[in-house]
């Protein structure tokens, strides 16, 4: 009996430490880390020369995790339980993030603002609405702004006076919001929002706003993406509406509509 209930036992535990330390929500990590590793790989076709915007990712990441940690300790308005992980993430933080800034200080222009994004979040998570619309925004602001930023800083540092306020990484950037806020919706219409006309048409009229843009700005591929996405936006709830599509089969459905839009966003900027 001890030699089988031993592993269950272990695996039990490792399964609460992991839900404890790392984030569980594979689709925010997905739509947080995204806008940052297609800037840095952009910038990389680009340039090749520096390894600041990959560094910046690894910084990000590491936000991340303050932020979700934090968030979490913020839920639970104080509970020391969950206080050690953002106490220990943001010494991890500090030490990755601190010779960064040290070796590219004008990144400091954009503190504010994030200050500002992460100030929402945590009022979010504080009031338990972490899944409102506007909590959704500030989100998908923060995690596009990265676009530019890693664009930027693998460009050698470009000479911007603004970090990140180059034609690609703008590029980069608002493709990515564009396309984010449009997943928020979506979700919203199929989890829920499920059966809200109001939510339904906001989607749809988000989608339709974001292929027009797309063909106003005349680039083949960000075309073919607000194509596809604005297809999966109307096709997919109206399938819902007549068949079960369990939020599995969502999560997946976004899953590959984020795989396409790092690609199709990538080439677009390249």
């Amino acid at each position: 009996m001890a030699s089988t209930s031993n592993p269950q036992a272990w695996r039990t535990n490792l399964r609460i430490w992991s839900r404890r330390w790392f984030p569980h929500q594979p689709g925010a990590l997905v739509m947080a880390m995204s806008p940052a590793l297609a800037g840095a790989v952009t910038s990389w076709w680009e340039q090749g020369r520096s390894a600041a915007s990959w560094w910046l990712v690894v910084c990000w990441l590491l936000c991340y995790c303050v932020q979700f940690s934090a968030a979490r300790w913020m839920k639970s308005h104080g509970a020391r339980r969950w206080l050690t992980q953002p106490v220990a993430y943001c010494v991890v933080l500090c030490v990755v993030g601190l010779p960064f800034v040290l070796m590219h200080p004008d990144i400091l222009v954009w503190a504010p603002a994030m200050a500002l994004l992460a100030a929402v979040s945590f009022i979010a998570a504080w009031r338990r609405e972490e899944r409102s619309l506007w909590a959704n925004a500030a989100a998908v602001c923060a995690s596009c702004l990265m676009a530019a930023l890693t664009f930027h800083y693998g460009c050698a540092g470009a000479a911007d006076d603004i970090p990140g306020m180059s034609g690609k990484g703008l590029l980069l950037s608002c493709a990515f919001g564009m396309v984010q806020f449009g997943s928020v919706l979506f979700v919203k219409t199929m989890i829920r929002e499920r059966g809200s006309k109001r939510y339904l048409a906001a989607s749809w009229a988000w989608h339709v706003g974001a292929l027009l843009l797309a063909a106003f700005e005349g680039n083949a591929a960000l075309v073919a993406l607000g194509a596809a996405l604005l297809s999966r936006a109307v096709a997919v709830p109206i399938v819902s509406m007549r068949h079960t599509v369990r939020p599995l089969h969502t999560g997946l459905v976004e899953f590959a509509a984020s795989m396409l839009t790092f690609v199709l966003i990538v080439v677009a900027a390249i």
